[in-house]
C-alpha cells in the first residue's frame, strides 16, 4: 500500500540554508542563493505471501534545489536533472537520456510557511506524462495531470515542514501532529537526537502513529485492484479478513532552516482478502520514500 500520489510527492519537497547552529525552534528560514542536489528513491512492491508472485516498481528522481526571495516570501526552484524507472527489476526509462527533461516547478512558500502559489504544475505534468508512458503509466494505471502536481507539490512540502515548524528542537521533545490519512488514528512527533550533518548540525526526528487497519485495507484494495483481479478477487465486493497496517518515518533536518537533509517514509499493510470459494488471499503491500541532499 502506499499514500496516494507517491510518484508525484517525491517530485516536490521544502528546503533551506545550512547553519551550523541548533535553533531553540524548528523555524522554516530558507536563505537566498542556497542551492544543492536532492536525490529521491521511491519503492512500491506488492506480494502474494507464501507465493512468488511479487509485483515491484521503483523509480528515482534526482532534482537541482535552488531558493531566491520574492518579498517576504520564498521561492524554491526544482529543475528535474535525472528521472529512472524500474519495473521488476527491469529499466524502462533513464531521463538522463530521454529528450524533453526540462521540467522545472517553482513552490512559492509565505512565512508562516504555507505554500500559496504552484509554478510549472501545466508544463511539468505535459512532460512527465509521455515520459513515464512506457514505465508506471502502462503498469499501474498512473497518469500526471497538473491538478495532480499541484496538489501533491504541497503534500510534499508539508511532509517536511507542516509537522516540526515552531515545535522545540530539544533531544525528547514530543508533540502531536495532524494527519489527513484515515487509517492514522494518532500521530506524534519525537525529536530523537541532535547529530552532526556535513558542516551543520540537524535534528533527526521520527513519527509515531497509531492506525486503524481495516481503513489502511480499504485503501490498499483501491491500489491492488489489477493485482487482485489476476488472483479472482473482484475489488468491488473483496472480504477483508485480518488487516495489520505499520508506518514508519524520519527526518534529518536542520533546526534553524529546515533543511532536509534526509528523510525516509515506509508503510507495510498486510491485508488477507477472501476468494470466492472461501480461501484466502494474503497480501503484503510496501512502499518506502528515502531521500537524500548533496551540498556544494
Amino acid at each position: 500500500m502506499k499514500r496516494p500520489g507517491w510518484l508525484l510527492l517525491a517530485v516536490l519537497g521544502a528546503g533551506c540554508a545550512t547553519t551550523s547552529g541548533v535553533a531553540p525552534r524548528f523555524t522554516y528560514a530558507p536563505a537566498a542563493g542556497t542551492r544543492y542536489v536532492r536525490t529521491v528513491k521511491l519503492v512500491s512492491e506488492t506480494s502474494l505471501v507464501g507465493a512468488p508472485y511479487r509485483h515491484r516498481e521503483e523509480q528515482e528522481f534526482v532534482w537541482n534545489v535552488s531558493y531566491s526571495h520574492e518579498g517576504e516570501n520564498t521561492l524554491v526552484t526544482h529543475q528535474l536533472q535525472r528521472l529512472a524507472v524500474r519495473i521488476d527489476g527491469a529499466e524502462v526509462l533513464d531521463g538522463e537520456r530521454a529528450p524533453g527533461m526540462g521540467v522545472t516547478v517553482d513552490l512559492v512558500v509565505d512565512p508562516s510557511p504555507r505554500v500559496i502559489e504552484v509554478r510549472g504544475a501545466e508544463k511539468a505534468a505535459e512532460l512527465l506524462t509521455p515520459l513515464l508512458r512506457d514505465g508506471v503509466r502502462q503498469a499501474s494505471d498512473f497518469s500526471v495531470t497538473t491538478e495532480l502536481v499541484r496538489r501533491f507539490a504541497v503534500a510534499r512540502f508539508e511532509m517536511m515542514v507542516r509537522d516540526v515548524v515552531g515545535h522545540p528542537t530539544d533531544p525528547g521533545a514530543s508533540w502531536p501532529a495532524a494527519d489527513a490519512d484515515p487509517a492514522i488514528v494518532k500521530k506524534t512527533m519525537t525529536v530523537d537526537r541532535i547529530e552532526a550533518c556535513g558542516q551543520a548540525r540537524c535534528a533527526r526526528v521520527s513519527a509515531q502513529y497509531e492506525v486503524n487497519p481495516r481503513a489502511g485495507a480499504v485503501t490498499a484494495l483501491r491500489s491492488a485492484a489489477a493485482f487482485l483481479i489476476r488472483n479472482g478477487v473482484d475489488p468491488g465486493s473483496a472480504e477483508v479478513v485480518d488487516a495489520t497496517l505499520e508506518y514508519r518515518d524520519e527526518l534529518l533536518l536542520e533546526p534553524g532552516t529546515l533543511v532536509d537533509h534526509g528523510a525516509s517514509f515506509a508503510q507495510t499493510a498486510r491485508v488477507t482478502f477472501a476468494r470466492p470459494d472461501g480461501q484466502a488471499l494474503p497480501v503484503e503491500f510496501r512502499s518506502t520514500l528515502e531521500q537524500s541532499s548533496m551540498f556544494p
